[in-house]
Protein backbone atom coordinates (compact mmCIF):
# COMPACT_ATOMS: atom_id res chain seq x y z
CA UNK A 1 0.00 0.00 0.00
CA UNK A 2 1.61 3.37 -0.99
CA UNK A 3 -0.67 6.12 -0.52
CA UNK A 4 0.76 7.83 3.05
CA UNK A 5 0.90 11.47 3.00
CA UNK A 6 3.57 13.07 4.57
CA UNK A 7 1.69 14.26 7.71
CA UNK A 8 1.78 13.34 11.75
CA UNK A 9 4.29 11.16 13.16
CA UNK A 10 3.19 7.42 14.62
CA UNK A 11 0.97 7.79 17.82
CA UNK A 12 2.02 5.48 21.10
CA UNK A 13 -1.12 3.83 21.83
CA UNK A 14 -1.55 2.64 25.76
CA UNK A 15 -5.42 2.84 26.83
CA UNK A 16 -6.96 0.04 28.17
CA UNK A 17 -10.20 -0.83 26.82
CA UNK A 18 -12.98 -3.16 28.58
CA UNK A 19 -14.92 -5.14 25.80
CA UNK A 20 -17.87 -6.62 25.18
CA UNK A 21 -18.49 -10.54 26.65
CA UNK A 22 -19.28 -11.43 23.05
CA UNK A 23 -15.74 -10.91 22.08
CA UNK A 24 -12.33 -13.12 22.46
CA UNK A 25 -10.03 -10.60 23.63
CA UNK A 26 -6.45 -12.82 24.09
CA UNK A 27 -4.07 -11.68 26.69
CA UNK A 28 -2.12 -8.29 25.71
CA UNK A 29 0.80 -9.06 23.92
CA UNK A 30 4.26 -6.70 24.36
CA UNK A 31 3.60 -5.49 20.92
CA UNK A 32 0.41 -3.80 22.78
CA UNK A 33 -2.15 -5.16 20.87
CA UNK A 34 -4.85 -7.52 21.34
CA UNK A 35 -7.75 -9.66 19.61
CA UNK A 36 -10.73 -9.33 18.46
CA UNK A 37 -12.04 -12.76 17.25
CA UNK A 38 -15.40 -13.19 15.62
CA UNK A 39 -15.46 -16.79 14.71
CA UNK A 40 -19.22 -17.14 13.51
CA UNK A 41 -17.92 -14.71 10.49
CA UNK A 42 -14.30 -16.70 10.35
CA UNK A 43 -12.39 -13.70 11.11
CA UNK A 44 -9.79 -12.83 13.92
CA UNK A 45 -7.79 -9.77 14.16
CA UNK A 46 -4.90 -8.30 16.29
CA UNK A 47 -5.38 -4.59 16.82
CA UNK A 48 -4.21 -1.53 18.76
CA UNK A 49 -5.45 -1.92 22.89
CA UNK A 50 -6.92 1.35 22.26
CA UNK A 51 -9.07 0.72 19.64
CA UNK A 52 -12.77 0.48 21.05
CA UNK A 53 -15.44 -2.13 19.89
CA UNK A 54 -18.47 -0.50 19.02
CA UNK A 55 -19.45 -2.86 16.62
CA UNK A 56 -19.94 -7.37 17.14
CA UNK A 57 -20.96 -9.69 14.83
CA UNK A 58 -24.06 -7.72 13.78
CA UNK A 59 -26.04 -8.26 10.19
CA UNK A 60 -23.57 -8.29 7.53
CA UNK A 61 -20.61 -6.75 9.70
CA UNK A 62 -18.01 -8.45 11.77
CA UNK A 63 -17.18 -5.80 13.71
CA UNK A 64 -16.12 -2.28 13.85
CA UNK A 65 -14.20 -0.43 16.22
CA UNK A 66 -13.80 3.40 17.75
CA UNK A 67 -9.71 5.02 16.94
CA UNK A 68 -9.14 7.93 19.23
CA UNK A 69 -9.05 11.09 17.60
CA UNK A 70 -8.66 14.79 18.76
CA UNK A 71 -11.21 17.56 18.85
CA UNK A 72 -13.86 15.00 19.86
CA UNK A 73 -13.90 13.40 15.98
CA UNK A 74 -13.39 9.35 15.37
CA UNK A 75 -11.65 6.95 13.08
CA UNK A 76 -13.22 3.57 12.84
CA UNK A 77 -11.94 1.05 11.42
CA UNK A 78 -14.39 -2.30 10.33
CA UNK A 79 -15.06 -5.57 9.10
CA UNK A 80 -18.28 -6.37 6.69
CA UNK A 81 -19.29 -9.61 4.62
CA UNK A 82 -20.79 -10.42 1.37
CA UNK A 83 -21.39 -14.32 0.50
CA UNK A 84 -21.47 -15.49 -3.07
CA UNK A 85 -19.87 -15.50 -6.25
CA UNK A 86 -16.93 -12.61 -6.78
CA UNK A 87 -14.45 -11.40 -8.21
CA UNK A 88 -12.22 -8.19 -7.65
CA UNK A 89 -12.42 -6.79 -10.68
CA UNK A 90 -16.27 -6.05 -10.35
CA UNK A 91 -15.80 -4.43 -7.68
CA UNK A 92 -13.01 -2.22 -8.92
CA UNK A 93 -14.93 -1.35 -12.23
CA UNK A 94 -17.88 -0.25 -9.92
CA UNK A 95 -15.39 1.72 -8.08
CA UNK A 96 -14.30 3.71 -11.16
CA UNK A 97 -17.50 4.19 -12.26
CA UNK A 98 -18.62 5.80 -9.15
CA UNK A 99 -15.66 8.18 -9.74
CA UNK A 100 -18.21 9.72 -12.84
CA UNK A 101 -20.86 10.21 -10.39
CA UNK A 102 -21.70 13.90 -8.35
CA UNK A 103 -19.66 13.66 -5.19
CA UNK A 104 -23.37 14.21 -3.31
CA UNK A 105 -24.38 10.73 -4.96
CA UNK A 106 -20.85 8.77 -4.22
CA UNK A 107 -21.22 5.72 -1.50
CA UNK A 108 -19.65 6.79 1.71
CA UNK A 109 -16.60 3.81 3.00
CA UNK A 110 -18.53 1.78 5.74
CA UNK A 111 -18.48 4.60 8.82
CA UNK A 112 -16.64 7.35 7.98
CA UNK A 113 -16.07 9.97 10.64
CA UNK A 114 -16.36 12.97 8.49
CA UNK A 115 -19.04 12.67 5.18
CA UNK A 116 -18.78 14.67 2.35
CA UNK A 117 -20.89 17.18 1.68
CA UNK A 118 -21.34 19.02 -1.82
CA UNK A 119 -18.97 21.52 -1.44
CA UNK A 120 -16.47 18.66 -0.33
CA UNK A 121 -13.48 17.40 -3.35
CA UNK A 122 -13.62 13.49 -2.65
CA UNK A 123 -11.29 12.02 -4.88
CA UNK A 124 -10.42 8.50 -5.50
CA UNK A 125 -6.83 8.09 -4.94
CA UNK A 126 -6.07 4.21 -5.39
CA UNK A 127 -8.17 1.16 -6.83
CA UNK A 128 -5.77 -1.41 -7.80
CA UNK A 129 -5.88 -5.58 -7.04
CA UNK A 130 -2.49 -6.51 -5.74
CA UNK A 131 -0.82 -9.48 -5.07
CA UNK A 132 -0.70 -10.01 -1.76
CA UNK A 133 3.27 -9.63 -0.11
CA UNK A 134 4.18 -12.56 1.46
CA UNK A 135 7.03 -10.60 2.86
CA UNK A 136 4.84 -8.23 4.32
CA UNK A 137 1.68 -9.76 5.10
CA UNK A 138 2.88 -13.44 5.86
CA UNK A 139 2.78 -16.74 3.97
CA UNK A 140 -0.36 -17.97 5.72
CA UNK A 141 -2.09 -14.61 4.44
CA UNK A 142 -1.14 -14.76 0.88
CA UNK A 143 -1.78 -18.35 0.49
CA UNK A 144 -5.55 -17.77 1.73
CA UNK A 145 -6.12 -14.69 -0.08
CA UNK A 146 -3.94 -14.50 -2.64
CA UNK A 147 -4.95 -10.90 -3.66
CA UNK A 148 -7.01 -8.10 -2.61
CA UNK A 149 -8.14 -4.59 -3.80
CA UNK A 150 -7.13 -1.55 -2.21
CA UNK A 151 -9.21 1.81 -2.55
CA UNK A 152 -8.46 5.08 -0.79
CA UNK A 153 -9.88 8.30 -1.08
CA UNK A 154 -8.94 11.59 -0.22
CA UNK A 155 -11.76 14.42 1.07
CA UNK A 156 -10.98 18.27 0.82
CA UNK A 157 -13.08 19.85 2.98
CA UNK A 158 -14.69 23.44 2.75
CA UNK A 159 -12.02 24.36 5.68
CA UNK A 160 -9.20 23.32 3.31
CA UNK A 161 -8.29 20.27 5.51
CA UNK A 162 -8.70 16.46 4.18
CA UNK A 163 -9.77 13.43 5.53
CA UNK A 164 -9.02 9.75 4.02
CA UNK A 165 -10.86 6.24 3.78
CA UNK A 166 -9.34 2.98 2.98
CA UNK A 167 -10.50 -0.14 1.75
CA UNK A 168 -9.24 -3.35 1.25
CA UNK A 169 -11.60 -6.28 -0.29
CA UNK A 170 -10.60 -9.99 -0.71
CA UNK A 171 -12.29 -13.03 -1.55
CA UNK A 172 -12.06 -15.89 1.25
CA UNK A 173 -14.06 -19.18 0.55
CA UNK A 174 -16.45 -17.64 -1.58
CA UNK A 175 -17.32 -14.66 1.09
CA UNK A 176 -16.26 -11.20 0.55
CA UNK A 177 -14.70 -9.54 3.22
CA UNK A 178 -13.95 -5.83 3.45
CA UNK A 179 -12.00 -3.83 5.76
CA UNK A 180 -12.49 -0.09 6.03
CA UNK A 181 -10.70 2.34 7.72
CA UNK A 182 -11.66 6.13 8.14
CA UNK A 183 -9.51 9.09 9.83
CA UNK A 184 -9.06 12.37 9.80
CA UNK A 185 -5.76 13.71 8.33
CA UNK A 186 -3.79 14.58 11.97
CA UNK A 187 -4.22 10.34 12.47
CA UNK A 188 -4.41 9.30 8.66
CA UNK A 189 -1.06 7.94 8.61
CA UNK A 190 -0.11 6.48 11.52
CA UNK A 191 -3.80 4.76 11.33
CA UNK A 192 -2.98 3.46 8.12
CA UNK A 193 -0.18 1.87 9.59
CA UNK A 194 -2.01 0.08 12.20
CA UNK A 195 -4.40 -1.13 9.96
CA UNK A 196 -1.72 -3.12 7.92
CA UNK A 197 -0.54 -4.27 10.57
CA UNK A 198 -4.18 -5.74 11.53
CA UNK A 199 -4.59 -6.93 7.64
CA UNK A 200 -1.38 -8.84 8.54
CA UNK A 201 -2.88 -10.68 11.63
CA UNK A 202 -5.92 -11.43 10.19
CA UNK A 203 -6.13 -14.78 10.35
CA UNK A 204 -9.77 -16.64 8.90
CA UNK A 205 -11.87 -20.01 9.07
CA UNK A 206 -14.85 -20.99 7.61
CA UNK A 207 -18.28 -19.36 8.49
CA UNK A 208 -20.49 -20.57 11.24
CA UNK A 209 -23.43 -20.27 9.30
CA UNK A 210 -25.64 -22.79 11.04
CA UNK A 211 -25.97 -24.74 7.80
CA UNK A 212 -25.08 -28.12 7.02
CA UNK A 213 -25.07 -30.26 3.41
CA UNK A 214 -26.84 -33.45 3.98
CA UNK A 215 -26.48 -36.36 1.95
CA UNK A 216 -29.27 -36.40 0.09
CA UNK A 217 -28.83 -33.11 -1.08
CA UNK A 218 -30.15 -30.89 1.20
CA UNK A 219 -29.28 -28.26 2.95
CA UNK A 220 -30.01 -28.14 6.73
CA UNK A 221 -30.74 -25.31 9.11
CA UNK A 222 -29.69 -27.30 11.94
CA UNK A 223 -30.51 -24.90 14.76
CA UNK A 224 -33.95 -24.40 13.51
CA UNK A 225 -34.21 -27.74 11.96
CA UNK A 226 -35.84 -27.45 8.72
CA UNK A 227 -34.14 -27.79 5.01
CA UNK A 228 -34.08 -27.26 1.41
CA UNK A 229 -32.39 -28.54 -1.95
CA UNK A 230 -30.66 -25.53 -3.46
CA UNK A 231 -30.62 -24.63 -7.25
CA UNK A 232 -27.74 -25.73 -9.29
CA UNK A 233 -24.98 -24.13 -8.76
CA UNK A 234 -26.10 -22.02 -5.65
CA UNK A 235 -23.96 -21.79 -2.27
CA UNK A 236 -25.04 -20.80 1.06
CA UNK A 237 -23.71 -17.94 2.97
CA UNK A 238 -24.22 -15.44 5.53
CA UNK A 239 -27.28 -13.50 5.51
CA UNK A 240 -27.32 -9.90 5.23
CA UNK A 241 -29.45 -9.40 8.26
CA UNK A 242 -29.64 -11.74 12.04
CA UNK A 243 -33.28 -12.07 10.60
CA UNK A 244 -32.63 -14.26 8.27
CA UNK A 245 -32.04 -17.55 9.52
CA UNK A 246 -31.06 -19.29 6.01
CA UNK A 247 -29.26 -17.33 3.08
CA UNK A 248 -27.91 -18.52 0.04
CA UNK A 249 -26.49 -17.31 -3.65
CA UNK A 250 -26.27 -18.17 -7.20
CA UNK A 251 -24.91 -16.19 -10.16
CA UNK A 252 -23.59 -12.78 -9.99
CA UNK A 253 -24.07 -10.07 -12.35
CA UNK A 254 -21.40 -7.38 -11.59
CA UNK A 255 -22.40 -6.21 -7.73
CA UNK A 256 -25.53 -7.86 -8.19
CA UNK A 257 -25.92 -11.42 -6.82
CA UNK A 258 -29.25 -13.57 -6.76
CA UNK A 259 -30.19 -15.04 -3.71
CA UNK A 260 -32.62 -16.75 -1.50
CA UNK A 261 -33.50 -15.77 1.78
CA UNK A 262 -35.81 -17.59 4.52
CA UNK A 263 -37.53 -15.76 7.15
CA UNK A 264 -39.38 -16.94 10.02
CA UNK A 265 -41.87 -15.91 13.08
CA UNK A 266 -44.10 -17.92 15.43
CA UNK A 267 -46.84 -19.69 14.24
CA UNK A 268 -50.25 -17.93 13.85
CA UNK A 269 -52.99 -18.91 11.04
CA UNK A 270 -52.42 -17.53 7.52
CA UNK A 271 -55.98 -16.46 5.80
CA UNK A 272 -54.40 -16.86 2.13
CA UNK A 273 -57.24 -15.96 0.24
CA UNK A 274 -57.10 -12.74 2.39
CA UNK A 275 -53.45 -11.94 1.97
CA UNK A 276 -53.76 -12.64 -2.09
CA UNK A 277 -56.42 -9.76 -2.23
CA UNK A 278 -54.45 -7.23 0.17
CA UNK A 279 -50.95 -8.38 -0.18
CA UNK A 280 -50.27 -6.69 -4.14
CA UNK A 281 -52.19 -3.53 -2.56
CA UNK A 282 -49.31 -3.23 0.25
CA UNK A 283 -46.14 -3.83 -1.96
CA UNK A 284 -47.16 -1.21 -4.33
CA UNK A 285 -48.02 1.14 -1.78
CA UNK A 286 -44.21 1.31 -1.15
CA UNK A 287 -42.95 0.29 -4.38
CA UNK A 288 -45.42 1.91 -6.94
CA UNK A 289 -43.72 0.74 -10.01
CA UNK A 290 -44.00 -3.09 -8.96
CA UNK A 291 -46.11 -5.63 -10.79
CA UNK A 292 -47.73 -8.00 -8.48
CA UNK A 293 -49.42 -10.96 -9.10
CA UNK A 294 -50.20 -13.88 -6.28
CA UNK A 295 -51.77 -17.01 -6.60
CA UNK A 296 -52.57 -20.05 -3.78
CA UNK A 297 -50.17 -22.89 -4.75
CA UNK A 298 -49.35 -26.69 -2.56
CA UNK A 299 -46.73 -26.53 -0.35
CA UNK A 300 -45.77 -29.78 0.53
CA UNK A 301 -48.92 -31.45 2.33
CA UNK A 302 -50.60 -27.87 2.45
CA UNK A 303 -51.11 -24.51 0.79
CA UNK A 304 -49.16 -21.48 0.21
CA UNK A 305 -49.11 -18.02 -1.02
CA UNK A 306 -47.00 -17.56 -4.29
CA UNK A 307 -45.87 -14.02 -4.61
CA UNK A 308 -43.67 -12.68 -8.49
CA UNK A 309 -42.72 -9.35 -7.88
CA UNK A 310 -41.65 -7.59 -11.12
CA UNK A 311 -39.96 -4.87 -9.82
CA UNK A 312 -36.47 -2.62 -10.06
CA UNK A 313 -33.38 -3.10 -7.03
CA UNK A 314 -30.36 -0.48 -7.16
CA UNK A 315 -30.80 0.15 -10.46
CA UNK A 316 -31.18 -3.56 -11.27
CA UNK A 317 -34.44 -4.95 -12.80
CA UNK A 318 -35.14 -8.30 -10.89
CA UNK A 319 -38.14 -10.73 -10.35
CA UNK A 320 -38.76 -11.76 -6.79
CA UNK A 321 -40.69 -15.32 -6.00
CA UNK A 322 -41.66 -15.85 -2.40
CA UNK A 323 -44.00 -18.42 -0.76
CA UNK A 324 -45.54 -17.56 2.37
CA UNK A 325 -46.80 -20.60 4.45
CA UNK A 326 -47.40 -21.80 7.99
CA UNK A 327 -46.64 -24.83 10.02
CA UNK A 328 -47.55 -25.96 14.14
CA UNK A 329 -43.61 -24.56 14.48
CA UNK A 330 -43.43 -21.49 12.70
CA UNK A 331 -44.51 -19.53 9.71
CA UNK A 332 -42.05 -19.09 6.50
CA UNK A 333 -41.23 -17.02 3.93
CA UNK A 334 -39.08 -18.31 1.44
CA UNK A 335 -38.16 -15.94 -1.14
CA UNK A 336 -35.65 -16.00 -4.16
CA UNK A 337 -34.41 -12.83 -6.28
CA UNK A 338 -33.04 -13.00 -9.51
CA UNK A 339 -32.70 -10.80 -12.50
CA UNK A 340 -35.55 -10.47 -14.56
CA UNK A 341 -33.86 -10.96 -17.84
CA UNK A 342 -33.13 -14.78 -16.01
CA UNK A 343 -36.09 -15.46 -14.34
CA UNK A 344 -37.68 -17.29 -17.20
CA UNK A 345 -35.20 -19.84 -17.58
CA UNK A 346 -34.40 -20.26 -14.13
CA UNK A 347 -38.35 -20.11 -12.62
CA UNK A 348 -39.05 -23.99 -12.78
CA UNK A 349 -35.97 -24.63 -10.75
CA UNK A 350 -36.57 -22.24 -8.89
CA UNK A 351 -40.19 -23.44 -7.97
CA UNK A 352 -38.51 -27.11 -7.44
CA UNK A 353 -36.45 -26.04 -4.80
CA UNK A 354 -39.49 -24.16 -3.26
CA UNK A 355 -41.45 -27.53 -3.55
CA UNK A 356 -38.72 -29.16 -1.72
CA UNK A 357 -38.43 -27.20 1.58
CA UNK A 358 -39.14 -29.77 4.58
CA UNK A 359 -39.32 -29.26 8.27
CA UNK A 360 -36.91 -31.94 10.08
CA UNK A 361 -37.81 -33.57 13.09
CA UNK A 362 -35.13 -35.38 14.43
CA UNK A 363 -33.16 -36.96 10.98
CA UNK A 364 -32.16 -35.81 7.43
CA UNK A 365 -34.95 -34.98 5.34
CA UNK A 366 -36.24 -38.17 3.45
CA UNK A 367 -38.66 -36.65 0.92
CA UNK A 368 -37.55 -36.43 -2.45
CA UNK A 369 -38.59 -32.83 -4.31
Amino acid sequence: MKYLPPIATRLALALVVSLSFCVSWAQAAEDGRRAVEVRRYGISVRVPQAWRLINWARDEQAFALKLPQDGGKSGHVSCSLVSGPLTLEDYQKQLAAEVERPAAVQPATEQPSVRPTETSQRKLVENRIDTIDAGRYGADLARALNRWLVSAWETELPDGGHTYEVSVRAVYDGTLYTFALDSDEAHYQAYRLDFEDMLASARFSPLETGLRRMPNGYWMQGNFRFAVKLPEGWQPGLGPSDRVLFYATGARHEAFADQLLILASPPRQLDLQMLKQVLPEQVQRTDHDAQVTCSIVRQGGATALETVIHTVQGGVPVVVLERRFGSPLRNYEVKFTVRAEEFERLADELRKSLDSFVEVANAAPQTEA
